[in-house]
């Protein structure tokens, strides 16, 4: 069976995108399955703040394939109201200004507006399992499981679903 080819959209990744593939030392799936990995500057400045906290948060400028990209402030005030964090705002703004691009977003809501507005969304979860269908990893429940382990919050349906989706589901 040959590898499914890598995405030719580009992604533009939000905090925890980035967050927990790198906490499960999987942060190479992106350039593997993406062409280009956009980071907003705000989601870098969460980053940031995060590495006060834990040292060993993920340094996207440290990363030779990401790149770093402001949004406008007028962009992200241009959204429909909501209460979603900077940097969801900016991955959002974002693709909204370059529409080949997947949002990587995870939070429920931001999902959701991102959805609303026409965008395509892919999450870490999403992440795992493209890179299963691709043969970059040989089994998601491992990654699935130190998802969880590292604070990821998955609810047993979605748990459930992922582990379906990944052909790793018990009979």
């Amino acid at each position: 069976m040959n590898p499914i080819p890598m995405s030719k959209r580009p992604i533009v990744c939000d905090t925890t995108l980035l967050l927990y593939l790198g906490r499960i030392e999987q942060i190479r799936l992106l350039p593997a399955l993406f062409e280009l990995i956009y980071v907003p500057e705000p989601v870098v400045a969460e980053l940031d703040m995060g590495r006060l906290i834990r040292r060993d948060t993920i340094d996207p400028r440290k990363l030779d394939w990401a790149k770093i990209v402001s949004v406008s402030e007028r962009d992200i005030e241009a959204l429909p109201p909501n209460r979603l964090g900077i940097g969801e705002r900016a991955v959002i703004a974002y693709v909204q200004c370059a529409p080949n691009c997947w949002a990587g977003l995870d939070d429920r809501q931001a999902r959701g507006l991102a959805e609303d507005l026409g965008l395509g969304v892919v999450g870490t979860i999403g992440v795992l399992l493209r890179a299963k269908r691709s043969e970059l990893i040989s089994n998601a429940r491992p990654l699935l499981d130190a998802l969880q382990m590292e604070g990821f919050r998955m609810g047993d349906d979605l748990y459930r679903e992922a582990l379906q989706l990944a052909n790793e589901a018990r009979v």
